[in-house]
This record gives C-alpha cells, structure tokens and sequence, in this order.
C-alpha cells in the first residue's frame, strides 16, 4: 500500500540538466505515490520548462520566484505553496533534496517510506555518497564557537583531516542524531510544519544547524538511516555558479548571522572570529586569482 504521498521539493538555479537526472531517478523509483515541487530561483523559466515538458505525465509544479533567494527560503516557498494548496495530508511526508542527487536505488523512497510506517521519528536522513566516494555525515550534536571557528562539522577539509563524525562512516543500523545533511533528508509534514520550516535569514550556509535547533527544541526524533542512500554530485548547483570567493562570502554571512543572532557570543569572540576569517577571504581571494592566470 502507498498509502503516503512524498512531496519531493528541490531547487533550479540554471541547472535544469541535473533537474533533469533527478526526476530520471524519481521516475525510476518502484514507490510511485509521489509529486514534485521546483523552486525556481532562475531569472528564466523557459530552459526548465522544455525539461519539465519531458515529463507532462507526472504531477509537477513549478513555483517560479525568478530570483535566486537561496536554499531556505526557495525550499519553504515551495512547502507553503503545497500547503496552501492543499496538495498533502497531515501524515504525507516531505523530501526535501538538493538536485545534483541521485536515487541510485530504486526502492529508496519505498524503504524510506516503511521506516517512518514503523519508527516514531520526524526526520530521517539516508547516506549520502559523494562523487569522490567521501560522504556527507551527520552531526551527533550542536555546533558550538569554536567548532564554527574551526571549519568542523561542514563535512569539508578539517572534517576529514581531524576525523570529525567519522564515527557515522561505520555504523550501519539506525542511529538518533541530531542533524542530517541538508542535501537530502525526509520529515513528516506535519512537523516540517510545526518546527516552521527553515530559518530564512541564511541564503545557503548553516540552515541544517538552524532548523535541528528548531526540530530539538520542540522535543522531535531525527534518525540518520545508512542502510538506505544516494548519490551526491557534491555542491554540483554552487560550482556551476559561484567562485570560491562568492561561496566564501555566503558562508561568512551564515556563520556570522549564527554566531550574533543563535550563539549570541561575546563581542571580544566576535572580533577573534572575523579577523581570522579575513585573513582566510584574502588568502582564497589570492589563490583564485592565481588559478584564473
């Protein structure tokens, strides 16, 4: 029985050719009580309308915002138009993922659906393999000052020198942690909606931390469940469109926007933080230069 419908809501931002291997996924999928949603934060719809237009047997909407406002607030327009609309019930579930994913599987969303039939948790986060083979892990707790000031926790470089949740590399049976990656992750709909969604007042960066603060706060289970996976073309969507000098500076504008608005950390803290960041923005903003001659 599929007696759950998935709203699955993904983002465009001029990458309608991995919009389009993302649904080939989907469409592969043995699960087929299923709709999608796209925000679209390009200024155009007309390339993403000739990929959709592939698909004119499946239940697509396309929420054009013509203006790239971001992971947070793109993926929550696209959760209140369906709610709005009333396109899902209270117990349907909700997957929001990146679009350079791939659902290699093609049980992954009927396995997703049968550990939420039989667990009492909000949120499940399956693995997730890179391209490179390395994988986005989960968090077993909350970043502090000095794990942001650090780089750990971002599943980047420190991660992998100093082996931060390596732990979750080996274990393979259902664990309780308190965030999964934002590249793909399901909730139930109704508590997607009580934890209000993302935090809008980042554009990329830091929004899995924010909304597991949320989740936490209101007493919700978040499971990581490595028996089930997919594939990640890793950060496929901000390669295409941004330089590391821009992407640098998007995640400065989160990690500051963390450590002011949630953390609320002593301004002598606040001092230490950006200067070290400034050095590091000069020393990006040299080696993409060199690169570029």
């Amino acid at each position: 029985m599929e007696n759950r419908k998935i709203a699955i809501i993904t983002i465009n931002y001029n990458t309608e050719s991995l919009i389009e291997r993302f649904i080939d996924s989907i469409v592969s999928q043995t699960y087929k009580n299923w709709l999608i949603a796209i925000a679209n934060n390009s200024d155009s719809d007309k390339i993403l309308n000739r990929v959709i237009q592939k698909y004119s047997e499946i239940e697509i909407y396309v929420v054009n915002i013509n203006k790239n406002v971001g992971y947070s607030k793109a993926n929550n327009i696209s959760f209140e138009y369906l709610k709005n609309n009333n396109k899902l019930n209270s117990d349907d579930l909700v997957l929001v993922s990146n679009e350079d994913i791939v659902m290699e599987d093609s049980d992954f969303l009927k396995k997703s659906v049968e550990f939420f039939d039989k667990d009492d948790c909000s949120f499940i986060g399956p693995k997730i393999i890179n391209n490179d083979g390395s994988m986005m892990l989960p968090h077993k707790k909350e970043t502090g000052y000095l794990k942001c000031l650090l780089h750990f926790g971002n599943n980047g470089i420190a991660d992998k020198i100093f082996n931060i949740n390596s732990y979750f590399k080996k274990i393979i049976n259902p664990s309780e942690v308190f965030l999964i990656n934002g590249a793909c992750f399901f909730a139930r709909f109704k508590d997607f909606d009580k934890v209000g969604m993302f935090d809008e007042n980042t554009f990329i960066y830091y929004a899995e931390e924010l909304l597991f603060r949320k989740v936490k706060n209101a007493g919700l289970k978040v499971k990581y469940i490595p028996e089930i996976y997919v594939k990640h073309d890793h950060s496929g969507t901000v390669k295409k469109n941004y330089n590391p000098v821009f992407k640098k500076k998007f995640v400065y504008e989160a990690e500051i926007y963390f450590l002011t608005g949630i953390l609320r950390v002593k301004k002598f803290l606040l001092l230490l933080f950006k200067a070290e960041r400034k050095i590091e923005f000069v020393l990006i903003s040299l080696f993409h230069k060199i690169s570029k001659n």
